[in-house]
């Protein structure tokens, strides 16, 4: 039987991560106004399955093999159980297992919302292209910037269909330096080995090769040689890569910054370091609109970002922050100096955030989105 009020979430699964932290917020505010929304999982990731509201059903849909397309039969089983007759793909390898099994069903509404934008290898980019290829014409492209949107376009020859961009959001109450009224912050560093006239910049992402940690590191090494500059600590929080992680950790030591870097770890919580750092920072080759970036700027920090994804349309130069060409070090070391001397426009770059990427803001959109009418062409 359908049910109107039902919306399916396909996603890979939901390991700590911006695009998992975004379906999350999408499902629980739709449930909290009396949709039925229903995750499909795609592996055994469940990491953040405890920030779904309970109530709203999570099903797991596994591959028992490589080659299993099976998948998708037992995928639009699952819709059909929960009577939904709109779908929303989180990242084209879902909407391409979903989309197998819907090719000549007019009925239904499929969206989806590509989270990466950069493929990581040609293989990576041929595969991207073969799953972009189902798109037809009832379907709706949900794009997080509009730079994404251009160089999909263009990287993929998209077919023709629907298309949008909605901004990602954040709850701008939750990252708010009002938690931490009466803690002081000095202290805090302090705990780190972190003195208190020193700068603190952050960098929140996981340490994955597209991060580009060790540009950061190489960044940090600049500054630190340039007589007469102040020689700034870099935090880095996030997990990963092993392999990579022990890199990181010899290349510290090679580059003579021991005790200016802090490796963290993954914290699910990581409002306690937006509030003792002085600048954000990502170091990224390959970004689309970071969440992160956003939280660091609602608490009032600065953000040096490489000219990735959406970065230029979250930031304002030489205001809110500072863009640096993406994988040279010298250009990532200029834009922290730059930040650091225009860090005083806290309260106005918290401002901004509340304005323009609020997650109110995101909800009422895809809401309206997602409560329109099937419109068959």
């Amino acid at each position: 039987m359908i049910n109107p009020k039902s919306i399916v979430f396909v996603i890979h699964g939901l390991p700590m991560g911006g695009a998992e932290k975004f379906l999350i917020s999408i499902v629980n505010h739709l449930f909290d106004i009396k949709y039925n929304p229903v995750v499909i999982l795609l592996s055994n990731d469940d990491t953040l399955a405890h920030e779904i509201t309970p109530g709203i059903p999570i099903v797991k849909v596994l591959k028992k093999s490589r080659y299993d397309l099976s998948i998708s039969s037992r995928i639009k089983q699952q819709i059909i159980i929960h009577g939904a007759q709109k779908i929303f793909c989180v990242n084209p390898y879902s909407y391409f297992l979903t989309k197998l099994s819907f090719l000549f069903e007019q009925e239904y509404k499929i969206f989806l919302s590509p989270h990466t934008t950069k493929p990581f290898s040609a293989y990576n980019w041929f595969q991207t292209f073969v799953y972009y290829r189902l798109i037809g014409k009832n379907d709706t492209l949900v794009y997080l910037c509009n730079r994404q949107q251009d160089y999909l376009t263009k990287k993929y020859f998209l077919p023709a269909c629907e298309q949008t961009v909605i901004y990602n959001g954040i709850n701008t109450e939750v990252f708010s330096p009002s938690h931490f009224i009466g803690q002081d912050r000095d202290s805090i560093r302090e705990s780190f080995s972190i003195d208190k006239k020193d700068k603190l910049i952050l960098l929140v992402a996981r340490i994955n090769p597209e991060k580009r940690h060790t540009d950061a590191l190489n960044a940090l090494s600049i500054i630190h040689k340039m007589r007469g500059e102040i020689k700034p600590n870099l935090m880095i929080v996030g997990s990963g890569n092993k392999r990579l992680s022990d890199r990181l950790t010899e290349l510290v030591s090679i580059l003579q910054l021991d005790g200016y870097v802090h490796f963290v770890g993954n914290h699910s919580d990581v409002r306690l370091f937006y509030y003792i750092a002085d600048i954000f920072t990502l170091t990224s080759e390959s970004e689309t609109f970071s969440i992160a970036a956003l939280e660091a700027m609602a608490f009032g920090l600065p953000c040096a970002l490489t000219d990735v994804g959406g970065a230029r349309e979250m930031i304002v130069e030489d205001w809110n922050g500072t863009l640096a060409d993406p994988l040279h070090p010298d250009s990532i070391a200029t834009s922290w100096l730059n930040a650091l001397k225009n860090n005083q426009n806290g309260q106005s770059i918290r401002e901004h955030v509340e304005q323009r990427f609020s997650l109110n803001t995101m909800l009422k959109q895809y809401v309206h989105l997602l409560s329109q009418p099937i419109m068959i062409h």
